[in-house]
Parts: C-alpha cells; sequence; structure tokens
C-alpha cells in the first residue's frame, strides 16, 4: 500500500493526526512446499497423536512466551498453576531458573526453532507436524505428542494421503501463544495465565534473549497509549483480541494475563484480568475520556 492511499486520520479536535491505520499482511517465513515436506516427514514417523490427550488436564495453566517481562516476573510463576506450557525459547529460560514445565511448545517450520529445544525427560513436548523433521531427531527418546496446525495450505490432503484424516487441526492465529491458549482449552483447562506474552518491546528487548532474526519495528497506540512493537507482534495482539473471547464466553475459560506491554494493555481494556489493581486501570480510562472531552470543547 502506497502513503498516498491510506485514508486521513483526524483527531478530536478535527486536525490531522500523527497516527495512521495499522494494516497487517500476514505471511509465511516459509514455501507452503518446505511446510508440506516437514508435514510428510512427521506423519510417515511412529508419533503419540494429539488426540490422545485431549480433555486430560483439567484445571488451570500457565502459558509462557518468552516475552521481556518475564525476566521481571518468572519467580511469580512458582504461586501460580503448577502446570506449564512453555513456549519456544521460554522452556529453556525457565529450565535455566530450575522450573521444568510439563509442556513445551513449538510450530515454527523454519528450522531456526531447532535452538530452542532441549530434551528433558519429565517435559511433554507437543511438536506441530509442520516442524522440521530434525526436532523429532533431537526429541527421540523423549515425551512427543504431535499435533496438526490448521491454516497450512496442504495440511487437510495430507492428513487424508496418510489416513490420518480423524486427527484434528488446531487453529489459534500466526504465533505460538495464542496457538498455545486454543490447545490448552483443547487439552481441558479452564483457567489460562499468561507469562511473558508482551507482544511489544521493553527498552528495546524484544525477547528474554536475543531474538532468533532482526525484527522490524514500528510503533503502535491502543486505547491512549503506545508500543514499540514488530509486524508480527502486533498481529498476535490482534490474534489475541480475536480468540481470548470466544474461549471465555464458548468454553468458560478464565484469563490471567501476567506482565507489561501490548496484550496485557489490550486485555485489560477488554476486561480480563491483568496484574494492574481494577481501580488504577479505570482510573486511565477516565483520564483518557476526559483529555478527549476536553479537545473537543
Amino acid at each position: 500500500m502506497k502513503a498516498n492511499d491510506l485514508p486521513v486520520v483526524l483527531d478530536a479536535k478535527g486536525e490531522k493526526s500523527p497516527w495512521l491505520p495499522l494494516f497487517i499482511h500476514p505471511g509465511l517465513a516459509n514455501t507452503d512446499e518446505h511446510i508440506s515436506a516437514n508435514i510428510e516427514s512427521a506423519l510417515a514417523r511412529s508419533y503419540t497423536p494429539f488426540m490422545r490427550v485431549v480433555g486430560m488436564h483439567p484445571g488451570a495453566v500457565s502459558v509462557v512466551g518468552s516475552g521481556p517481562s518475564l525476566k521481571k516476573n518468572w519467580r511469580k510463576l512458582l504461586d501460580g498453576p503448577k502446570d506449564i506450557i512453555a513456549c519456544n525459547a521460554a522452556c529453556q529460560f525457565l529450565l535455566g531458573k530450575g522450573i521444568v514445565p510439563k509442556f513445551m511448545m513449538c510450530f515454527d517450520a523454519d528450522p531456526l526453532m531447532l535452538e530452542f529445544i532441549t530434551p528433558h525427560p519429565e517435559i511433554t513436548y507437543l511438536i506441530a507436524s509442520r516442524c522440521p523433521p530434525q526436532a523429532f531427531d533431537m526429541l527421540e527418546g523423549c515425551k512427543v505428542v504431535c499435533w496438526h496446525a490448521a491454516g497450512d495450505k496442504h495440511i487437510e490432503a495430507l492428513l487424508q494421503k496418510h489416513d490420518k484424516f480423524d486427527e484434528p487441526m488446531v487453529i489459534g492465529g500466526t504465533a505460538a501463544v495464542t496457538r498455545s491458549m486454543v490447545l490448552a482449552q483443547t487439552l481441558g483447562y479452564t483457567e489460562i495465565h499468561l507469562w511473558g506474552c508482551d507482544s511489544s518491546f521493553s527498552e528495546g528487548d524484544t525477547h528474554i534473549r536475543q531474538s532468533t532474526t532482526k525484527e522490524k519495528r514500528v510503533k503502535v497506540g491502543v486505547a491512549g497509549k503506545a508500543f514499540e512493537t514488530a509486524p508480527w507482534m502486533a498481529q498476535q495482539a490482534e490474534d489475541f483480541k480475536l480468540l481470548a473471547p470466544p474461549l471465555r464466553d464458548r468454553f468458560g475459560v478464565r484469563f490471567f494475563v501476567h506482565g507489561e506491554g501490548l496484550i496485557p494493555h489490550i486485555a485489560r481494556v477488554m476486561g480480563f484480568q491483568t496484574d494492574e489493581p481494577r481501580w488504577k486501570h479505570l482510573a486511565r480510562i477516565v483520564r483518557y475520556k476526559a483529555v478527549w472531552l476536553w479537545r473537543r470543547l
């Protein structure tokens, strides 16, 4: 989209605003052919299908991402749910702190994800069939549950080809955190705590450690607050906004969003429970509305 094609955004005074609407066009980091080859390799293996663990884990769980806020509040995990789903590099981070998650989840198709893999006898690895074959090789002898990511171009045809059409495909957006939300509900959990799910940078930090790729940077404004983020993180926040309400309203999932950043802020605005006291959030909204009304006078 060219700059001249963008709509003009006006503020409360009718003047041109410095903010523009955010348009995100999701894309794949790998080709459909590459992803299909990964899926073919996984389907040819002997694995534990996800269907065997569906509904087997009632209660509460912590879904842990790799956002920078985790460096500040990881100790509080010990006071939360016993069960933990660690996404990508968060698993190694927690192991380094002496915390062994119940699950490690990854669904990246790119070989870059291999650096997130640390075999551990007490962890059950929720590995998507779209992950590189080397990930399954590295986890040989470990507890591995293979699941299928809905949205891949040829996934349904490949499941039928291998007579696995009865194995479910899991939705959940573009990132590990939001897919894990859906996986958690499907596993049977009805209370989900999100940690390290910032979806924005903090003092220049993009993750709990250096990112595996060079992040593009963009500033976004949501309900009176600005955040520095990356396009894929902004899409992850959009996925949370779309997925959390039906998980709550249709399936009765209670969400608790911990830490700081774009997703915790969106969660507060949407009425989900966060670390920030309710009165403080309401005071911010009142102040924001008061400023908006004053500018219109």
